[in-house]
């Protein structure tokens, strides 16, 4: 069975755009495409959302949207772009090889033009740069000189790029229903300091011209901070960038539940359940996928995170046999704080700190809500308890010295808690009353084993169960 381990980049049909659309995205679409109708004259707008919320197929989706409302778009991807020195060039060229199809009659003479003196302003930037190093050493008063006539020059150029941009500008536009040309920047804040503020000044200098408008797809402090990489600690780093910006426009925090049931789906993790032996497994199934869902939209990780984590997820019991256990529970909650904390998920499964130690550490972070408040919270933390168990039970048996041995703090301090004769809140001693409520139950069946450690090493990809071929 073949199993997808990265997500894939969501089809976008002409004709029916929003089909595959998981994040909701079609009304801010619809808003935004209203509002650069409406734009006269020039326009820099920023799509501001953290890594991993969806700019990327948030900027195709619009594209389409306007193409189909005959709007002529450009899409860049600046980090592809990367490798180049000059983002003038990279923003002429594409402008110029975008419009390939329009080359005809008055608009392959206009476009032409563009070319012409897009090669002269490199030209002339070179020969500049040259003499300016060289003719300071001989003579100084040719040297300023030459700097006077330089600059004089490079007005003159400049105001005749942005004269035939602009009607090369106006040409395409009137056989687009006199929509204006969209410019889409992504991946801007992926780029080298220089690069990424290369590009905002050829776009807001040299390209601002009427009727082209730029959309950024942007995280707004990393961005700062490239900014900042360019011209110190102490520069106003978003006071800079908001001279580049007209419109701020924040994506839209996503619904998470209809998001991850579609990416489940996607991977293939309901085959395992399909397919195994294990009746209790089969009898799970449902409320397996409750948790999970519940566990991660409780949560602040990017979709992307959530993405990653559930494809993984799909991985590990897309690999396993049909005669293989799921421990699809320890799966979730291992694969939950793998994702919300890497380094206090592994100094766990190696012994080096306590459940307790993980719970609180979890608590502090800004990546749960109030998680730890529900049902299911108080779930995670039992298993997180017989987990805690199994690493205490596997350090025991190879008397690993460098491991700490201990019972449960976790479960001690909410016993401590219950037991207590000192005011405790409400809310603090229903989560103790229901963790513990969970350990009992656990601990009905003596044979009760949730397998920790073994789904980590699913996790991690290093079971041994993993590398063997289903027996038909």
């Amino acid at each position: 069975m073949s199993i997808r381990i990265q997500p894939a980049e969501i089809e976008i049909p002409k004709d029916d755009l929003f089909k595959n659309d998981l994040l909701e995205r079609e009304e801010p679409i619809k808003v935004l495409t209203h509002l650069l109708k409406s734009v006269d004259g020039n326009c820099v707008l920023a799509v501001d959302a953290s890594w991993g919320e969806g700019k990327s197929t948030f900027l195709r989706l619009w594209a389409q949207y306007m193409r189909n409302d005959n709007f002529p778009v450009i899409e860049i991807n600046a980090w592809e772009s990367d490798f180049s020195n000059d983002p003038f060039l990279m923003l002429s060229t594409e402008l110029t090889e975008g419009f390939k199809e329009s080359r005809e009659g008055a608009t392959a003479v206009i476009i032409d033009k563009v070319n012409h003196l897009t090669n002269d302003m490199l030209r002339y930037t070179a020969t500049t740069a040259v003499r300016m190093l060289t003719s300071g050493i001989i003579d100084i008063d040719s040297f300023i000189e030459k700097q006077f006539s330089s600059y004089k020059e490079s007005k003159d150029l400049i105001k005749k790029f942005k004269e035939k941009l602009e009607e090369m500008t106006a040409v395409i536009s009137k056989g687009n229903d006199g929509n204006p040309l969209v410019i889409m920047i992504d991946e801007l804040d992926r780029c080298r300091p220089s690069y990424a503020v290369g590009l905002l000044e050829a776009a807001k200098h040299l390209f601002s011209v009427h009727g082209i408008i730029f959309v950024l797809a942007i995280n707004r402090m990393q961005l700062s901070h490239s900014i900042k990489a360019l011209y110190g600690g102490d520069f106003d780093a978003l006071g800079y960038l908001q001279r580049f910006v007209d419109i701020d426009f924040q994506l839209p925090f996503p619904k998470r539940e209809k998001y991850i049931e579609n990416i489940l789906a996607l991977t293939k993790y309901p085959d395992y359940f399909d397919r195994t032996f294990d009746k209790n497994a089969k009898r799970q199934f449902p409320d397996i996928k409750e948790f999970l869902i519940n566990i991660f939209e409780n949560t602040q990780l990017s979709i992307r995170q959530i993405s990653q984590a559930l494809h993984r997820f799909g991985l590990v019991l897309g690999s396993l046999k049909s005669n293989e256990s799921a421990y699809a529970y320890s799966v979730v909650i291992a694969i939950f704080l793998r994702s919300i904390n890497t380094e206090i998920y592994h100094s766990f499964v190696r012994g080096e700190i306590t459940d307790l130690k993980v719970v609180d550490e979890i608590s502090k972070s800004h990546r749960i809500k109030n998680l730890l408040e529900i049902r299911n919270g108080y779930f995670l933390e039992a298993l997180l308890i017989e987990g805690a168990k199994e690493i205490k039970e596997k350090a025991e048996t190879y008397q690993e010295t460098n491991t700490i041995s201990y019972e449960s703090s976790l479960l001690g301090r909410y016993q401590e808690l219950i037991n207590s004769t000192a005011a405790t809140s409400e809310k603090v001693l229903k989560r103790a009353e229901g963790v513990i409520e969970y350990v009992k139950h656990f601990h009905i069946n003596p044979r009760f084993h949730i397998g920790f450690l073994c789904s980590t090493q699913r996790i991690e990809l290093l079971a041994p169960e993993l590398t063997e071929s289903e027996n038909h």
